[in-house]
């Protein structure tokens, strides 16, 4: 890999991310809006979002940039401008996919255990599309044995996009056929609540700013994202420059990334069972911290070993993204008229931290120019790969050791006493004080 390209799609990556921060920001203040889109493709389909992505690609092979701006042979800036309006609109039917989905997890489950079972079968769905492509990419490029992508694997890419596309379309079409949206009445929610004395007080999304828990839950998942995203972006340039790796190897270890992320999220509901939230995120924190360890000894010689750092880091990744998305379902509990605010500013959050960091990574890059050779790319990827994920990791778990004594959930304005007429018997008493020492805690 040159260093143009190199650097080139490293900083359109951090473009993506702040396309995606912007386009966040405003689901975020119209999140009222963000709950009429409830039917909206899901995350879960897996291809949906990549529809996007992969019609931005054969735009590429097919078309690739207009001539005024010099064609196959234009600068950086040119190929910067050409390609942006593709990354906004691409971003833009992503954070709105995104949202939605994450708020159906609140609305059609009211069981914490329920919520983490479907967060996690929904970062397995993830995973799974994420699988299906890398196992496509690899039976296309898997018998090319040479080291680097030429014009003559425009054919590839195209037959991989158009799979990618044909799969995501049959289950996006299935999800809104087969999956119904739980929509329950205002009687009939008044009258279960009436029932229990008790009646909860939903949460305008000012309130959830006075909430010091929506600070804490914010910065646990967007730095479990911050691990995930950086690693995933940097896997490509560190098999090929800092390994030296052949290609083949650049689709076949995300893969395995993937597939042991997979398995992990299938098992995060009986974890999160056993150990609950805080330790789980720990045990997630450990195995990122593992696999760190591991990349920090690999060199040529021992190079492939790196696929036992890549499951590592694929559970330990799996772990953080499903324990967090449960924090951040605890924290909303029963509140879900404002529930999209809450995701959509924790997605905020993601993607800004995550554009920053991508950009930050770059300018610190060692090779400024478009030189072939850099001899300093391979130790700065494994710099990169070793103490970035692993620094997230540290600030993560001291965050972690702040929320320690907190029930994630237990807001300040949580319940509020209803004192019906025909409940005013002596009997009702402790009912009603213990709805009332609720609103006190």
């Amino acid at each position: 890999m040159t260093c143009a390209p190199r650097c080139g799609s490293a900083i359109f990556l951090s473009t993506c991310r702040m396309f995606s921060a912007s386009d966040t920001f405003l689901l975020v203040s119209c999140s009222s809006w963000v709950r009429l889109l409830m039917q909206q493709q899901p995350r879960c389909s897996g291809m949906s979002p990549t529809e996007s992505r992969a019609f931005f690609n054969m735009e590429k092979g097919k078309a690739g940039i207009c001539s005024c701006l010099g064609g196959e042979n234009a600068d950086d800036w040119a190929q910067f401008v050409y390609y942006a309006p593709f990354v906004a609109t691409f971003q833009i039917g992503w954070a709105a996919t995104q949202i939605a989905h994450l708020a159906l997890v609140n609305e059609i489950a009211f069981d914490e255990s329920e919520r983490v079972g479907l967060n996690s079968y929904r970062n397995a769905c993830t995973l799974l599309s994420s699988v299906v492509v890398y196992g496509i990419a690899t039976g296309l490029f898997g018998l090319d044995n040479s080291d680097k992508f030429t014009s003559a694997d425009k054919m590839q890419f195209m037959i991989l996009m158009f799979s990618v596309i044909g799969i995501g379309g049959i289950f996006s079409v299935f999800f809104h056929v087969a999956t119904p949206e739980a929509r329950f009445s205002e009687h009939a929610a008044l009258m279960e609540l009436s029932n229990h004395h008790c009646q909860k007080v939903d949460m305008a999304w000012c309130d959830w700013l006075k909430e010091y828990q929506f600070y804490l839950v914010a910065v646990a998942y967007m730095l479990s994202r911050l691990v995930a995203t950086v690693s995933q972006t940097y896997w490509p340039f560190y098999l090929k420059d800092t390994l030296n790796l052949q290609k083949m190897f650049v689709a076949i270890i995300p893969l395995v990334v993937f597939m042991s992320g997979f398995f992990a999220s299938l098992l995060m509901k009986r974890v999160n069972q056993l150990l609950g939230r805080k330790l789980t995120f720990v045990c997630g924190l450990i195995l990122i911290g593992a696999s760190c360890v591991w990349l920090w000894f690999l060199h040529n010689q021992n190079r492939m070993q790196v696929f036992g750092a890549a499951i590592i880091m694929g559970s330990g990744s799996a772990t953080l993204l499903v324990t967090s998305l449960s924090m951040v379902a605890d924290l909303i509990g029963e509140h879900t008229t404002t529930g999209a605010f809450v995701y959509g500013s924790m997605s905020l959050a993601d993607k800004l931290s995550s554009g920053t960091a991508l950009i930050l990574v770059q300018a610190f890059h060692p090779c400024k120019s478009s030189e072939v050779s850099c001899p300093g790319a391979a130790h700065y990827y494994h710099l990169v790969m070793v103490f970035l994920p692993a620094g997230f990791s540290i600030v993560c778990f001291l965050f972690l050791l702040i929320m320690i004594p907190i029930k994630i959930g237990q807001l300040r304005k949580s319940l509020v006493a209803v004192v019906e007429p025909e409940f005013t018997s002596d009997e009702t008493q402790p009912l009603l004080s213990s709805c009332s020492s609720e609103v006190d805690s």
